[in-house]
């Protein structure tokens, strides 16, 4: 099931075919930039549609010695941009971990490792574009360098949420709008704290209080959603008579933590404290809960298990459509609650009543009554439980 929106937009990226070679007026021309502006406009697949638009994500593919590169930039305007690549062997059974590392950048002389974030899949890079037309190298061992054309037109925002912690949120739920689509986003999900958020909070708040919390650790880091989240949270936990407390403090008789930063942050810090032995670990009487924006498979890695309060189910109709969308056009790229509210938002959609769920990638979740045989079998949590085990209180 593909919506309409979706199929004109993708379908024109479809038409673009890797090795397509005819769309250009004009002989091939020499020299290696002449050289490497030409394949780049020449032989990658536009994911998103058949032109490059400023301020608007670029998505390309490109097939090369039996690998699929898929590569995004993002915002796409002069200055740094956040660049994404994925990487699928179409031999995955030859594939080695001795294979070269990736290195991103516009030149020979300014290529950077493309790494690993905490938090995420993929690989990433922080590149400086040029104003109008340029080119995104990247390698695939000492001989071989891909390019990826980009076109950033000549306004110059700040770009600085997009290429720090919170940079991987934005460039995939600004890329899930387009897919939708829906409009490029020009600010990220971490620059505030949005309605549905803050609504979601209140009611985890509530809920911990009236199941005897009487400690509540938080864990936050300095973006204005998580400053916003946090002072939300003080001022319920106040009001229900929930102590605040610093989350490396000793937990007392009925603790909870919650977290509220960034998926970064989150992924690091819940993971240090998963890594301890057993027993240096804070015991929490009352478990891990994450915001709503954490639902993000490398965040969940992190820690054993957390409960977290969604105004959707990844088995919904939308939900698992946008899986599918995403495995078939970005894979290598797992679905997010972020994402996935970017999406739905383009679409029109409307939000579930907010229901509390139990995350977990590495165990069997038993399931709450009426949500029997709940193990996750869309591409969100493959091997992992998103299970529904009850209503959120009042706020």
């Amino acid at each position: 099931m593909v919506v309409a929106t979706t199929v004109a937009i993708l379908f024109v990226g479809g038409a673009v075919l890797a090795s397509a070679r005819g769309g250009h007026d004009g002989p091939r021309r020499g020299g290696d930039a002449l050289e490497q502006a030409w394949s780049a406009r020449g032989e990658g697949q536009q994911v998103l549609g058949g032109t490059r638009t400023p301020g608007v994500p670029s998505v390309q593919r490109l097939v090369h010695d039996d690998v699929t590169f898929t590569v995004t930039v993002a915002p796409a305007r002069p200055g740094p941009n956040l660049v994404r690549v994925d990487s699928l062997h179409q031999h995955e059974k030859e594939h080695r971990r001795s294979d070269p590392p990736v290195l991103v950048g516009t030149t020979e002389d300014d290529l950077v490792p493309a790494r690993p974030r905490p938090g995420t899949d993929g690989l990433w890079a922080v590149v400086d574009l040029p104003a109008g037309s340029g080119t995104v190298l990247v390698t695939h061992g000492r001989e071989h360098r891909l390019p990826f054309a980009v076109d950033t037109g000549t306004d110059r925002p700040d770009t600085t949420a997009w290429t720090g912690p919170d940079g991987p949120e934005c460039l995939t739920a600004a890329t899930a709008a387009v897919l939708a689509g829906g409009s490029a986003a020009t600010t990220c999900p971490s620059d505030g704290l949005h309605a549905p958020d803050a609504q979601a909070l209140r009611a985890t708040v509530a809920t911990l209080a009236s199941r005897g919390v009487e400690e509540l650790a938080v864990e936050h880091d300095d973006s204005a959603r998580s400053r916003a989240a946090l002072d939300l949270v003080r001022g319920a936990a106040e009001a229900a008579g929930v102590t605040i407390v610093a989350p490396d403090a000793a937990p007392g008789e009925r603790n909870a933590l919650l977290v509220l930063s960034g998926w970064t942050a989150a992924a690091r810090d819940l993971a240090a404290v998963s890594s301890r032995p057993l027993r240096e670990q804070p015991i929490r009487s009352d478990g891990t809960w994450l915001a709503p924006w954490l639902l993000a498979p490398g965040v969940v890695d992190s820690t054993a298990g957390a409960v977290i309060g969604l105004d959707f189910d990844i088995r919904d109709p939308g939900a698992q459509e946008f899986s599918q969308v995403l495995a078939r056009y970005l894979p290598g790229q797992a679905p997010t609650a972020s994402s996935y509210v970017a999406w739905r938002s383009a679409r029109g959609g409307d939000p579930d009543p907010l229901t509390l769920y139990a995350a977990s990638r590495a165990a069997y979740l038993p399931a709450s009554d009426g949500h029997a045989n709940h193990e996750t079998t869309v591409a969100w949590f493959p091997g992992g439980t998103v299970t529904p085990v009850g209503a959120l209180a009042a706020r």
